[in-house]
């Protein structure tokens, strides 16, 4: 098998992580750690310091040989939490795609796009993810060939590789001018939808109810999974359901190693079948900067994923009780659930999460560094309480879409 991608430092500030994967070596390390190929060929691009990262690994396990293009700079990408755009280092327009190539030739072939050299695969099957939410790379314009092509997009790549907004007219462009033998469209926390070449009714895979949520590298993970299962001859469909299985697996513990979890899978599957339009009240203390940074950065994120937020920071502001209670009130009253930052134990705060129990309202409580006593009436009230920031954020949308 082969794996073109990416080999790339990931750095988070909240939680803590720093490793060297990116899309390519994050595939191969799955691949090896789940087994099924003999041999796996990985193309990629290296600086210095990348270089003799992969070549420890190559010498660590004797069925993967590695293809190094050499680049001045590795791409580093740096997340304040895994929920936000990363900023790139050096910044992606840095890059000549035009100077550096990586070409491939096989029966197999997992490609991603890279941000620092253009990709040519010639393969029998080809899984492609273009891998960029900015300028996505449709299969056709890499003069790469398939004789069977699955393409794997999330909905903002296709949009932007089609110019399309309706799901239809996007599954016809793939069909009639990248000329795919399926097609996947991942819609976030919505799932995805699985298209054959052969069947207009779309698949619909969902997602997983996971205890914990870590997303980076999750899109590695899915095409990854599928390739090896669909490369080892299973269906479409039953390779796009062990995928979601996996990446829920991956998102519960950050671990490459699936077989153990797949095996006693119990997460509940959740199928979606539109945002949802509920009003979410966000409730915290916003008297100096890190807790008005905080809100904010909770309201821009329900904002990306199009929910409907009331928040008494940016919705009422400060000002005499008077002023702003009635307001902030009766934003609690149209609001079908409470997402409370707890963290500090502010009485405002505290009377609005006590207000939504009294009127029955689900309240997902985001909370580092209370003590188990502090939040003894928060859990016996059946509140979820959350001490990770996007965990908390996908268990309130999970709720909100089951509403």
């Amino acid at each position: 098998m082969i794996v073109v991608g990416g080999t790339y430092t990931e750095i988070c500030f909240e939680p803590i992580w720093e490793n060297i994967y990116g899309s390519g070596f994050r595939a191969v390390n799955l691949l090896i750690e789940n087994g099924g190929f003999e041999v796996i060929d990985f193309y990629t691009c290296a600086d210095a310091e990348i270089k003799a990262h992969l070549d420890y690994n190559t010498k660590l396990n004797t069925n993967l040989n590695v293809h190094i293009t050499e680049i001045k700079k590795s791409p580093e990408f740096h997340y304040d939490h895994p929920l936000k755009t990363p900023r790139i280092i050096p910044r992606p327009d840095v890059y000549n795609t035009t100077t550096k190539t990586i070409s491939a030739e096989g029966n197999n072939i997992l490609a991603y796009g890279l941000l620092e050299a253009s990709i040519i695969v010639r393969g029998k099957k080809v899984v492609y993810d273009p891998q960029s939410p900015v300028n996505p790379i449709p299969f056709s314009a890499t003069e790469s060939t398939a004789e069977k092509l699955i393409t794997i997009v999330n909905l903002g790549e296709a949009e932007k590789l089609t110019g399309k907004t309706e799901i239809e007219d996007i599954k016809n462009y793939f069909f009639d001018s990248e000329m795919c033998f399926g097609l996947i469209i991942k819609m976030g926390a919505k799932g995805a939808f699985l298209f054959e070449s052969n069947n207009n009714d779309p698949v619909k895979i969902p997602v997983f109810e996971t205890n914990k949520v870590w997303p980076i590298g999750s899109g590695d993970v899915f095409s990854a999974y599928f390739a090896q299962n669909w490369f080892n001859g299973a269906s479409l469909k039953s390779s796009a359901l062990l995928a979601s299985k996996a990446t829920a697996i991956y998102c519960n513990t950050q671990d490459l190693s699936l077989k153990k979890g797949l095996d006693s899978f119990t997460f509940k599957s959740l199928l979606i079948d539109k945002i949802p339009s509920e009003q979410i009240y966000l409730a915290g203390p916003f008297f100096t900067f890190s807790e008005r940074w905080l809100v904010n950065e909770v309201w821009n994120t329900f904002k990306s994923i199009g929910l409907k937020v009331f928040s008494p920071f940016h919705d009422v502001g400060h000002g005499q009780a008077n002023d702003v209670v009635c307001k902030d009130l009766e934003g609690l009253d149209e609001s079908k659930i409470v997402f409370a930052i707890i963290d500090g134990l502010d009485s405002g705060t505290l009377f609005e999460v006590g207000y939504a129990i009294c009127q029955k309202k689900k309240v997902v409580a985001f909370v580092q560094k209370e003590g188990e006593e502090s939040l003894k009436m928060l859990e016996g009230t059946n509140c979820i309480i959350e001490r990770d920031f996007t965990t908390a954020i996908y268990k309130l949308y999970w709720e909100l879409a089951k509403e």
